[in-house]
């Protein structure tokens, strides 16, 4: 009796310091109003605990490699943010839908389905053209079709749905299984198509200016639209978010913002939306975050803005779009660092650098024993004309870096600025049969500009192979499964060649050249993949196996 006793109470202890702990923990981390150099970290050292899939506890370390310092402008309660608790497994209850960049919250799902065995063949299946906008502004003209990022999202709606967006194409009514393609344009315009047939589901939309990222639909599928704006034509430089329920738009966000050091206005970053609390996180090229809610019933809470500076910041702005566990977001920024912040809060935790501009946006990985990790590479860009490039596997608790894998790259002087080298897309994290493998594209590796594409051990760091690639790439790869788990990644260049290979040995199964130029980034659905070219076009393609 006594000696179980003494065991309670030995629990009941040690129990109320763990409590304790992670309290003083808490405070010390969230409330800081700059973020504090951590002691020395053991890496192999792991406070991520998971009982099962339905509760699991992340929680990053505060660890500062420079000085970082910030401000946030409005009322984090105010905004609704106190609501939010954290991003769930699935971005969306309609897992078959892409309701954003890469795919989910984490940027590592772009693809949904099965892609038919052994293909073999690709055959353009659809080329639904835009208007071209040739008007001529400083920043040069940009036509239509889209550019960098320029994802299409796609999204499975109910007939109640499709009814309330304004559809009335009775066989895409009545049918169940029909998808809708939905994609920003250079023109300005946003683009609703049938995936089957590319032919408009209704009328598109317009911000009047540039869409250079990828639009994001609410993964409530309350009609909610968010669009960023690229560049600027006309008076507005901001973001948009609209209600294709009845075509209005609903907020504009302007970025040229009075808290903002820089006066940029751009939102090429793509914005994660809640489903639980509506709670959206939105980063501009301005260099602020954004955080707001929007009700069921469209009410807007006010904003709250995050800012910061820190010694290595030598351009304010944030192009990347942001990556997130449970209530933690990740992102890279314009001066070449990457950032941990909590998300109930807006305040970093840690911060590593990242050597240049980082535009591409990172990836997460779990792996099999519950860690985490982050995925991301820089440009050459500031560091221009030659530099070396490197694609990193981070620590996602610590920022600490476990591998690191580089290529030497070009950036060159285009109108006053660098038409940058290095990395510029966003990896692919193996899974199924690849579940080993990372891939990633390193731009202008050579003085012929052209791009490498490498798949490398993710627990080693070792290449397992690399391709030369005709031309340099901005596009992401594409993931593609079989029912077998057997993966195939698809790829593209800006000279608009396609690339189909065998994701484990790396063997060549389709290369074409067409006639697209290739900036944005692809996603699939079973053998159709969707991309958009600079131009005009937004195409679909198809895969086939070709018995010989």
């Amino acid at each position: 009796m006594q000696i179980r006793l003494s065991l309670v109470l030995f629990l009941l202890l040690l129990l109320t310091t763990l409590t304790s702990g992670y309290f003083l923990y808490d405070f010390f981390v969230w409330k800081s109003t700059k973020v504090q150099m951590a002691p020395e970290l053991d890496i192999a050292s792991d406070t991520l605990l998971e009982f099962d899939d339905k509760f699991r506890i992340f929680q990053p370390i505060a660890n500062s490699n420079f000085d970082l310092s910030f401000e946030i402008f409005g009322s984090l309660d105010s905004s609704g943010n106190s609501g939010f608790q954290g991003f769930s497994s699935n971005y969306a209850e309609d897992v078959n839908s892409i309701f954003c960049f890469r795919g989910n919250q984490q940027r590592n799902q772009p693809s949904r389905g099965h892609v038919l065995k052994n293909p073999n063949a690709i055959e353009v299946l659809w080329d639904f053209k835009t208007i071209y906008d040739g008007t001529t502004t400083a920043y040069g003209t940009w036509g239509g079709g889209a550019g960098w990022t320029g994802q299409a999202m796609v999204i499975q709606w109910t007939r109640e749905q499709k009814l309330r967006l304004g559809i009335v194409d009775s066989s895409f009514l009545d049918n169940d299984e029909a998808l809708e393609i939905i994609i920003g344009s250079l023109c300005g315009n946003i683009y609703f198509l049938n995936a089957e047939t590319g032919l408009p589901t209704r009328k598109h939309l317009s911000i009047g200016n540039p869409i250079k990222g990828s639009v994001s639909i609410d993964p409530r599928k309350n009609g909610l639209l968010y669009v960023g704006q690229g560049v600027q034509h006309n008076a507005r430089f901001g973001a948009y978010i609209f209600d294709m329920f009845n075509g209005n738009e609903l907020l504009y966000i302007s970025g040229k913002d009075k808290d903002a050091k820089r006066k940029w206005g751009a939102f090429d970053s793509n914005a994660l939306i809640d489903s639980k609390s509506g709670q959206i996180f939105w980063p501009a090229e301005n260099g602020l975050i954004y955080s707001f809610q929007i009700s069921e019933d469209r009410a807007i809470s006010p904003m709250a803005k995050m800012r910061y500076e820190h010694s290595k910041l030598f351009r304010a702005g944030i192009e990347s779009s942001m990556a997130a566990i449970d209530s933690f977001g990740f992102f890279s920024d314009n001066s070449g660092s990457v950032i941990c912040i909590n998300l109930k809060t807006l305040e970093p935790i840690w911060n590593v650098s990242n050597d240049d501009d980082s535009d591409a946006t990172i990836a997460i990985d779990k792996e099999d024993d519950g860690s985490y990790f982050l995925y991301t590479g820089n440009e050459v860009d500031r560091l221009a004309p030659v530099n070396t490039a490197y694609f990193r596997k981070l620590d996602a608790q610590t920022g600490a870096e476990l591998w690191k894998v580089g290529r030497s790259c070009r950036g060159t002087a285009l109108n006053g600025k660098t038409n940058s080298g290095g990395i510029l897309s966003s990896p692919v994290i193996g899974k199924k049969q690849g579940k080993d493998l990372v891939y990633c594209v390193f731009s202008r590796v050579d003085k012929n500009n052209h791009g490498e594409f490498i798949a490398i051990n993710k627990h080693t760091g070792e290449e397992a192979f690399t391709i030369l690639m005709d031309h340099y790439s901005w596009s992401s790869p594409v993931d593609l499964y079989d029912e077998d788990g057997r993966i195939y990644i698809f790829f593209t260049d800006v000279a608009g060649t396609i690339y189909l290979i065998d994701g484990l040995s790396g063997d060549l199964i389709i290369k074409e050249k067409t006639a697209y130029t290739f900036e944005s980034s692809p996603v699939a659905v079973n053998d159709q993949i969707f991309i958009a070219s600079r131009g005009q076009s937004i195409l679909s393609f198809k895969l086939k196996n070709l018995v010989n």
